[in-house]
């Protein structure tokens, strides 16, 4: 069977996802194809995972806020490399996945990612068109469709939803297996730098525990970029402990991770963050945002500190962490078993290869 993704081109945590399900299926059951659109130029660690894989991909640029204009260009190269399904990460390019799916009867699963709280008006619309013309909708959490229903109303349409959590490869996150040892503290987020997105809190954060503990050597590793990278680089200007690792490859982000003590991670929406889940496959001790896709993942307290967006509460749950090292590890030994249990690539993929197969025999 032929499977072509649409994803998004630039740095973020569609294409890990999009990866993930290639990289837990290399068998010859399945021929994997990516399709990148959106208002980004192909980001180079996704090419450099395309040619890892093998995978035939193209790229189509849009320009911001019109995303309708690359998809006669996407229709006509789905035309071209006749998958036997479609699997839609990118949303706004939904009708030109079902314009050939109608064609050929195929199935076409859309995957929301997207928090609703952060939604653009054309990514709301998008999530009207995907529940009403996808063969099957994929969502991250049963808390996103409760929301997705108050939100479409009677437009809801409960029997497409599939919930199908993202996966992490546990091989790849994993915890250190030396021991840290090192003065200096590290505390780190991995995330486009993006209006959602609160690296700017962190940076506050920071100041706020050297001004209350000058005791302590502690730095903020923050990974990523972004249109507001510039921004937090200023917030930032003339504070050595506070380093830009840039955007990382997913092959280093194991390494990255494995190199903090804390994984905090600030932001105004999330729906099933792919970075929460890899520090939690890492074994880090987290400090995250209290609001839905973060509250619910992490069980606030059980595997992550969840506390609200301020500079106060995050220096308090991070110094908490600090001071009580047996709680911290307890947390991250937690974090890890979740993630095991719950939360692999294995297991994701094929839920999808299934839904996939018994959806084409329907049609």
């Amino acid at each position: 069977m032929k499977i072509t993704q649409i994803s998004y081109p630039g740095f973020g945590g569609l294409g890990s996802v999009a990866f993930s399900l290639v990289g837990a299926n290399t068998g010859q059951d399945v021929l994997w194809e990516i399709g990148f659109i959106g208002d980004q130029p192909l980001d180079q660690a996704l090419a450099a995972r395309c040619a890892q894989f093998d995978i035939a991909h193209t790229t189509i640029r849009t320009t911001p806020g019109r995303p309708y204009q690359g998809w006669i260009q996407l229709a006509r190269w789905l035309k071209t490399r006749r998958p036997d399904a479609i699997i839609c990460h990118s949303i706004n390019a939904i009708l030109a996945c079902k314009w050939y799916g109608l064609w050929h009867r195929v199935p076409v699963i859309a995957v929301e990612h997207t928090p609703n709280q952060v939604k653009t008006r054309s990514e709301r619309a998008a999530s009207l068109m995907s529940m009403l013309v996808a063969d099957r909708v994929v969502l991250l959490t049963e808390e996103y469709r409760e929301e997705l229903r108050a939100i479409h109303g009677r437009f809801f349409r409960p029997g497409k939803i599939i919930v199908i959590p993202n996966g992490i490869d546990m091989h790849h996150f994993h915890p250190p297996t030396t021991q840290k040892r090192r003065q200096t503290l590290r505390i780190g987020m991995a995330a486009r730098f993006s209006f959602s997105k609160r690296q700017d809190l962190l940076i506050d954060t920071l100041q706020d525990i050297a001004r209350a503990r000058p005791d302590l050597d502690i730095e903020l590793h923050l990974a990523g970029d972004g249109d507001r990278l510039a921004d937090a680089q200023a917030a930032a200007a003339g504070q050595e402990k506070v380093q830009f690792a840039g955007l990382l490859a997913e092959a280093n982000v194991a390494d990255w991770l494995r190199g903090l003590d804390i994984y905090v991670h600030s932001s105004e929406g999330e729906t099933l963050s792919t970075s929460l889940l890899q520090a939690m496959a890492t074994g880090l001790p987290i400090v995250a945002s209290d609001i839905p896709g973060i509250s619910n993942l992490l069980q606030n307290g059980t595997y992550g500190q969840c506390v609200p967006n301020t500079v106060g509460d995050f220096a308090q749950a991070i110094l908490t962490l600090i001071d009580q090292p047996e709680k911290a590890t307890t947390m991250g030994q937690r974090a890890r078993a979740r993630i095991e249990e719950h939360y692999s690539t294995d297991a994701m993929c094929t839920t999808y290869l299934n839904t996939l197969r018994t959806d084409k025999a329907l049609i």
